[in-house]
C-alpha cells in the first residue's frame, strides 16, 4: 500500500506549535515558510503528497519543496477547502488531515481520513527524524570504515576549524 496524503491546517498547527507561535508574532510569512520546510524534509518519506492549506484573500496554489501550499480566496476558508480535498482524495487514497480543530476533526473522520492533532503530527515528526538517524547509524556501522577512520587526525581537525569559522 503506497503512503498516504497528508493535508494540513497550515496556520492551526502554526498556533499549536511553540516554535512557530512564536514566530508568527514576529513574521507570519516566516512561520509559514518555516512549517513548509519542517514538512518538506519529510516528502516522500511519509506521505506521497503534502497539501498545506492557509486562509488566504486571493486563491493560489504553489509547490514549494515538494510541498503544494494552497491559499483560499477570500470566500472560502480553510477548513472548507480541507473538507473538500479530504472528501475527495479519501475515495481514492488513504489521507491523513492534520489539525487540531475539532470540527474539522470530526469532518475529516467521516470522509474516512485519519485525523493527527498537531500534537500527534509533531511526535510523528519526531519519530521519523529520529528513525532516520538510526538507519543511518546503521548503514555507517554495516560499512565498517567511517570517514574519520579514513583521513589523519590532522587533515580531520583543519576540516573541523573550517567547519567552525
Amino acid at each position: 500500500m503506497t503512503a498516504p496524503f497528508l493535508i494540513v491546517d497550515g496556520y492551526n498547527i502554526i498556533g499549536s506549535w511553540d516554535e512557530l507561535n512564536k514566530l508568527k508574532k514576529l513574521d507570519l510569512g516566516s512561520s509559514r515558510a518555516q512549517l513548509i520546510a519542517i514538512l518538506s524534509a519529510y516528502y516522500p518519506w511519509c506521505w506521497d503528497r503534502i497539501i498545506v492549506v492557509f486562509d488566504g484573500q486571493r486563491y493560489g496554489w504553489d509547490h514549494i519543496d515538494g510541498v503544494e501550499v494552497v491559499f483560499t480566496s477570500g470566500r472560502e476558508t480553510a477548513d472548507t477547502m480541507i473538507e473538500r480535498l479530504a472528501a475527495g482524495l479519501s475515495t481514492n487514497h488513504m489521507v491523513e488531515v492534520a489539525t487540531s480543530d475539532v470540527a474539522e476533526y470530526r469532518t475529516a473522520s467521516n470522509f474516512g481520513a485519519k485525523v493527527l492533532s498537531a500534537t500527534a503530527l509533531y511526535e510523528r515528526l519526531d519519530e521519523e527524524r529520529s528513525n532516520y538517524h538510526n538507519r543511518l547509524a546503521d548503514e555507517s556501522d554495516q560499512r565498517g570504515v567511517k570517514f574519520d577512520d579514513l583521513l589523519q587526525k590532522k587533515v580531520l581537525d583543519n576540516l573541523e576549524r573550517l567547519r567552525r569559522s
